[in-house]
């Protein structure tokens, strides 16, 4: 065969081969080999949003006067208001009284068969009625000369305590004058009362007359809490502790313990007596911005009565203030003189503003009573 044919037959056969279709090649693995799952990927952690802040809102400013005994905002037609001192009793068989949750001040003092008896002043509040009404002490003439020409409503006293109110310039009112009354519901002697502001009324008709100051020195409530000197606190290393100035039980007398115990919620401590709550009459409770235990001397006087002496050059006193207590100390250097409060370093102590009930035992609190 001729090599030229010969070569045309061989490129046939291979066109021919070429147009057979090929096999589809399909990749697999082994049936015994996992392959492994590729990890998920994690959800995105959520950003945290922070809290938007809640904007600041400013409280109107009271542009009101400040009362000169509680630092609170009071009407300015107050101020040409004379305050009215009242003497209240507080044996058993006085409670509830009336009137003593409106008082600005309340000074608690002892007197014969370990009884204690209030002084309430009255300024920024007065309330419809005041009382049981009792007698007053020599301590009773102490305090009330360092309120100037203010009003004074009691049921009376021994005369030589009487000669030593005569000594003070408040105008006194005792039974039969302007405002009291007697409630026969009650058995006497507990049962005299004041209409409070017919009493007032009837002092100013007298000559009483406004007393603008008595060098008390107030801050807003928790301001400064921080600076100031004094403050008492747990031992250290006590875990267990409450915080000393939580509570507080103030001996009077081996009869008469006065309990203080801090109302967080309201800012004020509530008061108790002989370990039971202490009760007024209506809907008020008692409400302290400040409780001051003062130091004060306890003696026999000449008519065999117990006593008691707030004219002091400086000694020491207890305050308890937005839950917290505080050493200090005070000062009357003669019977015209208010009572002062310093902190341990000799600045004027910075109550909180509010009512302020003051306590005259014979010793002072442990910080654990």
């Amino acid at each position: 065969m001729p090599r030229a044919l010969l070569a045309l037959l061989v490129g046939a056969l291979l066109l021919s081969a070429c147009a057979v279709d090929q096999p589809k090649l399909v990749r697999t693995a082994p049936f015994d080999v996992d392959e492994p799952e590729p990890d998920p990927e994690p959800d995105p952690e959520p950003e945290e949003l922070e809290e938007p802040e809640e904007p600041e809102v400013e409280q109107p400013e009271d542009d009101r006067p400040r009362s000169h005994l509680t630092g609170e905002p009071i009407d300015e037609e107050l101020l040409d208001q004379p305050q009215l001192l009242v003497k209240i009793e507080n044996s058993p068989q006085a409670r509830p009284q009336a009137g003593l949750d409106d008082a600005d001040i309340v000074y608690e003092e002892v007197v014969e068969g370990g009884v204690t008896r209030f002084v309430a002043i009255f300024h920024s509040q007065v309330p419809d009625v005041a009382g049981p009404i009792r007698s007053a002490r020599p301590v009773t003439a102490q305090l009330m000369r360092g309120y100037g020409p203010s009003g004074f409503a009691y049921s009376g006293a021994r005369q030589e305590v009487e000669n030593l109110l005569a000594y003070t310039p408040s105008i006194r009112i005792t039974e039969g004058g302007a405002g009291f009354f007697r409630d026969h519901g009650r058995a006497a002697p507990h049962n005299l009362y004041v209409e409070t502001q017919a009493t007032l009324d009837g002092a100013i008709a007298r000559g009483a007359e406004p007393f603008t100051d008595v060098g008390w020195t107030f801050e807003e409530e928790r301001k400064s809490r921080e600076d100031v000197p004094g403050r008492v606190r747990c031992p250290e290393g006590e875990a267990a502790c409450d915080d000393p100035g939580v509570a507080v039980d103030v001996r009077m007398s081996r009869e008469f313990t006065s309990n203080w115990e801090y109302d967080a919620d309201d800012r004020r401590y509530r008061r108790g007596q002989n370990g039971r709550t202490f009760r007024v009459t209506g809907e008020g409770r008692i409400g302290a911005a400040n409780v001051v235990v003062l130091d004060t001397r306890h003696y026999i006087g000449a008519s065999g009565y117990p006593e008691t002496d707030v004219v002091t050059e400086g000694a020491d006193a207890v305050v308890l203030r937005d839950g917290r207590r505080y050493d200090a100390r005070w000062s009357k250097p003669t019977a015209d003189d208010p009572i002062e409060l310093f902190t341990v370093d000799g600045d004027p102590f910075p109550l909180a503003p509010g009512p302020t009930w003051v306590h005259l035992p014979d010793r002072l609190p442990a910080p654990d009573a």
